[in-house]
């Protein structure tokens, strides 16, 4: 028996979501859900329990990271979903490399989206000094 999306995802009701660059593929999966597609002053203030977000370049993915890893509570579930070497999608962005802007947070899984796309996640490091370090390893981004 295949796993749901949502189950993949290991998504438990988290209140504060933000799924953003979601394409039109696997839309539908999300349409019952209520969430943010963009970074808000709400969302930055009430911090996100679950957030998803698509890129399909290196410089993409940093400026969203530079939005988003503030706004991470600590025990925050992070994917950021990539398009696959198979896909056609033109990418700079691999399993294998690509994650300089979150060396610093760790890798924790990997799961296969659709055909197209695969997500890594990532949890948020523990600890003021290492939030900083990630911090500062944007900023230089």
């Amino acid at each position: 028996m295949s796993q749901t999306l949502f189950e993949k995802l290991q998504f438990a009701d988290e209140k504060n979501l933000l799924i953003q660059g979601l394409p039109s593929s696997i839309e539908k999966q999300f349409c019952k859900l209520s969430f943010a597609k963009n970074m808000t002053p709400l969302l930055k203030s009430r911090k996100i329990d679950f957030g998803l977000v698509f890129a399909v370049n290196e410089n993409q993915l940093n400026g969203i990271l530079r939005d988003v890893m503030p706004a991470l509570k600590d025990n925050s579930k992070f994917w950021v979903a990539y398009p696959k070497i198979t896909s056609k999608i033109v990418t700079d962005l691999n399993r294998d490399s690509s994650w300089q802007q979150l060396t610093s947070a760790g890798y924790v899984n990997e799961v296969a989206l659709d055909h197209v796309w695969s997500a890594a996640r990532f949890e948020r490091p523990n600890g003021k000094r290492a939030r900083h370090k990630v911090a500062m390893e944007l900023e230089e981004a």
